[in-house]
């Protein structure tokens, strides 16, 4: 925890963001580096009934934190991913409740 969605971005791109980016979050959030994972989501857009290009869009579900860790958090992401050359990364913070969590192990 926090889950990390990733859209938009190649998978040769996301390996190259995963470990310098896994790093600083997780001193940013003040959690384990063990406690992140980012998923790669195939994504594709559509406009007008074509496929078009799409740009980054990066989800981070988690439990609510101060405002500036959210703000160093969106910046350290918009930081990586418009260093690959991007115009555009959204950013979108969905904020979990403990009481609506669960994670069982075996």
């Amino acid at each position: 925890m926090p889950q990390i969605t990733v859209k938009g971005l190649t998978e040769a791109q996301m390996k190259k963001l995963s470990t310098p980016l896994m790093r600083d979050l997780a001193e940013a959030i003040g959690c384990p580096e063990d406690w992140l994972i980012f998923e790669l989501a195939e994504s594709r857009f559509y406009a007008g009934g074509e496929q078009v290009p799409g740009f980054p869009i990066v989800e981070v579900a988690w439990f609510d934190r101060p405002d500036e860790v959210r703000e160093r958090v969106a910046a350290l992401i918009r930081d990586a991913v418009l260093g690959e050359g991007y115009p555009l990364v959204q950013v979108i913070f969905t904020t979990l409740t403990p009481d609506r969590f669960y994670e069982f192990e075996a």
